[in-house]
C-alpha cells in the first residue's frame, strides 16, 4: 500500500504528466502549451484569445471527438467575440495561424477572415492585417500572407495581397501596400524634432 502511494506521488509531482500524455491522444495539446508559453501565461489576453482559436479550428477537424465537436465550436466562437468585445483582437477562426504566433499588446488589433500567418510571428497592439478596399465581396482573399518569424510593430498596417517575408519587420505605425523581402523591413517616417525659439519658451517665476 506504501508503495503504491509512493508511486503515485511521483508520478503525480513530475512536471505536467497528464498535458504530456494527452497531448500523445491530441497533438493540439503541445501547440496549445507552447501558444501559453511564449504568450506569458493563460491570463494575458492574447493568449486566451489565441488558444480559442486553436479550439475553434481543431473542433472542426477529425482529431476532436465527435461528442464534443459541437460545444466546443459554438463556445470556442462564442470566446472569440468575446474577446473582440473585450480585448479589442479581432482573430476570427478562419485565419490560417501557425504555432508560436504572439499577441504582446490587447487593443486594436483586426486580422481578416482569409489572411495566413506562420510560425514564429509577433503581433503588437493597433495592428490591421486584411483588404486594402472596404468592399469585403469585390477581394475576398486579396489580404497578406505573412511569412515564419515576421513582427509588427504598434500601429501597423498590412493590406491587399501581398507578402510579408520571413523574419521581416514591419515598424510602429508603418502602412505596407507591397511585398516586404524576407529580413527586409518597412518604416514608417519618423517624426521631425524641432528645436523651439528662445522667444517662446515659457519663463518660469
Amino acid at each position: 500500500m506504501r508503495a503504491t502511494l509512493l508511486a503515485w506521488i511521483r508520478r503525480t509531482s513530475s512536471k505536467r504528466w497528464w498535458a504530456a500524455k494527452l497531448a500523445k491522444r491530441f497533438p493540439v495539446v503541445d501547440v496549445i502549451r507552447e501558444d501559453r508559453h511564449v504568450n506569458g501565461g493563460l491570463t494575458q489576453p492574447g493568449c486566451q484569445t489565441i488558444i480559442l482559436h486553436r479550439i475553434a479550428t481543431w473542433s472542426d477537424t477529425d482529431e476532436a471527438p465527435r461528442g464534443l465537436r459541437t460545444v466546443l465550436q459554438k463556445t470556442s466562437r462564442l470566446g472569440l467575440r468575446m474577446s473582440k468585445a473585450f480585448y479589442g483582437i479581432e482573430l476570427p477562426a478562419a485565419v490560417t495561424v501557425g504555432r508560436r504566433v504572439r499577441i504582446v499588446h490587447q487593443g486594436g488589433i483586426v486580422i481578416h477572415p482569409s489572411v495566413v500567418i506562420e510560425d514564429d510571428v509577433l503581433i503588437r497592439q493597433n495592428v490591421t492585417i486584411g483588404l486594402r478596399g472596404d468592399n469585403d465581396k469585390a477581394e475576398p482573399h486579396a489580404v497578406p500572407i505573412v511569412r515564419r518569424g515576421a513582427s509588427f510593430g504598434a500601429g501597423a498596417v498590412a493590406v491587399g495581397p501581398i507578402e510579408i517575408g520571413e523574419d521581416a519587420v514591419v515598424g510602429a505605425n508603418a502602412v505596407v501596400t507591397q511585398d516586404v523581402p524576407p529580413y527586409g523591413k518597412a518604416m514608417a517616417p519618423r517624426a521631425e524634432v524641432r528645436a523651439s525659439r528662445p522667444e517662446l519658451r515659457r519663463v518660469h517665476p
